[in-house]
Order: structure tokens, then C-alpha cells, then sequence
């Protein structure tokens, strides 16, 4: 959903108001052991301009079939984080539909696995941005993330949505959890360009981290996962990474679909870039 503007009629609503996880038995150790930091050599964009780290998911493997123009252009999911920070949402991003099967999409890291290292092992950046300066109270679209080793069977983390009554929307983050869409992106891979640990410091990076220990054995979506296929995804890795409106799915606690912010028009969230730590070759 287009919705960098928003801050604009957000003012002026308001003028007047004023442990290591790594299985060392496992067959990717070796892999991880040199891949366990995040490496920065470089992959040119197809203009040439710009270089993104080898972190960046590059490669959609599934998208809405939008007409590749503006806030319809898969390759802005995978181009470069371009955060704006706090007070407003990128516009350099793949906006997804906010319900129906152009409410995904599917992304992987070319010719990598994404591995379970130590603390956060990917962040996921959306075009989240505070209301009126106030942390929270957010304008979210929130997304569900799950991964996968084949692109059939995912897991997920479980998101739950915990303000009461869950019939009413609420705008502040405390409630959404483990969702993604949530927090503001502030990494720019031209403007505020990190590196190393801070990349991973979402404090400095903002977007919302997900880590591969917290994975979930639950079935809630009828997405294929249990808790084998959990515990081999946290021990081997995934490949493809999906991220779903979560107003595309049903609520189990309510049996109606995620809500919306009110304020949200155009369509569903928007996917800025996501980054992972710890990869290795397939």
C-alpha cells in the first residue's frame, strides 16, 4: 500500500492537537563457520548505481502479477533496503494486495540456505512509521512471516494478535506479536549505509528480526509445518522466505481475518528489502 504519503494527512489530522543455536552435528557447520558473520562483498544493481550487500534477499520467486510499474514493481522487494525512518515509509517498495493470493510473496537468497546462528538471523523491513512522533502509536500493516526448505511445507513464528477486544484495531506495536510490519526501517543502502553487527542492531537497522530458535511447529494456516519440519529448518536452514498480509488470514481467536488500520488505503503492506545473517552455499 502506497502509503509514504500518509505522514502528510497524518499532520493534518492532528494540526490544532497538538547462546550459539548452530547444530554442531549437523552438515552445514562448516558453512556457517565462514559465512557466520555478515559478509558485504558486493552485487551491482542492474543500473549500476548502487551495490547491496550479499545479505539482501535477491531473488522473487513468487509475486502478485502487478504491471512491474512504481509500488507494482517486484524487483523493489529485492533491490536494497531504502528505509526513511521514523517519521516516514519508503517509496521504494513492492506493495501487496491485502487479502487474496496477491496478498504474498515468495523470496529467496540466490544459491543460499538461511541458517540458524546466534540472536536475530533475519530482519524483514516494511514501510512502518510512527503517528504524530509517538512510538506507540504506529501506522502498521502487518505481515506473517514463514519459511520454507522446498516452497511447499512452511512454519511460521506464531503471530498473535493481543489487544482486547481482538475485534478492535489498535495502533499500538505492544499487540502485534510476531508479526512483521511493525517496526520503522531506518537502514538506506544509499543514505544509512550499516555494517557488520550493526546491521543486525535493530536499534540502528529498525525493521522487525526474526530468529530461527523462536520458530513454531504450529499447523494454524494449514501451511504444512509440524514439529519435524520445524526442528529441520532450525538445524539445516531454509530457502525461501514468504511474507502474507495478515489481514489475507484468519485470526484463530476471533475466526474473522486480521484488521486493518483505518487509516490504510490502496491495498495491503509494502515490502521494502529483507536481510539475513548467517547463509551458506545449497
Amino acid at each position: 500500500m502506497q502509503k509514504y504519503i500518509l505522514p502528510i494527512i497524518v499532520l493534518l489530522g492532528f494540526v490544532g492537537c497538538s547462546s550459539a543455536k548452530v547444530n554442531t552435528n549437523n552438515i552445514v557447520l562448516a558453512s556457517m563457520l565462514v559465512l557466520s558473520q555478515p559478509t558485504h562483498s558486493k552485487t551491482p544493481l542492474s543500473n549500476n548505481s548502487i551495490i547491496i550487500p550479499e545479505d539482501t534477499a535477491d531473488t522473487v520467486t513468487f509475486a502478485p502479477n502487478h504491471t512491474g510499474i512504481g509500488f507494482q514493481d517486484q524487483t523493489k522487494a529485492v533491490n536494497g533496503v531504502r528505509g526513511s525512518g521514523f517519521s516516514s515509509g519508503s517509496g521504494d517498495v513492492f506493495s501487496l494486495a491485502s487479502i487474496g493470493s496477491s496478498a504474498s510473496i515468495v523470496l529467496e537468497w540466490s544459491g543460499k540456505r538461511i541458517l540458524n546462528g546466534s540472536g536475530i538471523d533475519f530482519i524483514v523491513f516494511e514501510n512502518t512509521f510512527y503517528y504524530n512522533n509517538n512510538s506507540s502509536a504506529r501506522f502498521m500493516e502487518a505481515l506473517i512471516v514463514e519459511v520454507s526448505q522446498d516452497n511447499v511445507s512452511y512454519c511460521g513464528f506464531s503471530p498473535d494478535y493481543t489487544f482486547s477486544p481482538e475485534t478492535t484495531y489498535s495502533i499500538n506495536p505492544t499487540y502485534w506479536r510476531n508479526f512483521a510490519g511493525i517496526t520503522p526501517s531506518l537502514y538506506n543502502v544509499e543514505s544509512n549505509v550499516l555494517t557488520g553487527n550493526d546491521l543486525y542492531d535493530l536499534n540502528k537497522s529498525g525493521g522487525d528480526g526474526f530468529d530461527l530458535e523462536n520458530l513454531s511447529a504450529t499447523n494454524d494456516y494449514n501451511i504444512g509445518c509440524n514439529t519435524t519440519l520445524r526442528d529441520k529448518i532450525k538445524s539445516e536452514g531454509f530457502v525461501y522466505l514468504r511474507l502474507t498480509a495478515a489481514t489475507a488470514r484468519t485470526n484463530i481467536d476471533t475466526g474473522v481475518s486480521f484488521l486493518q488500520d483505518t487509516g490504510a488505503f490502496g491495498g495491503g503492506p509494502d515490502i521494502d528489502g529483507v536481510i539475513a545473517r548467517y547463509r551458506s552455499i545449497r
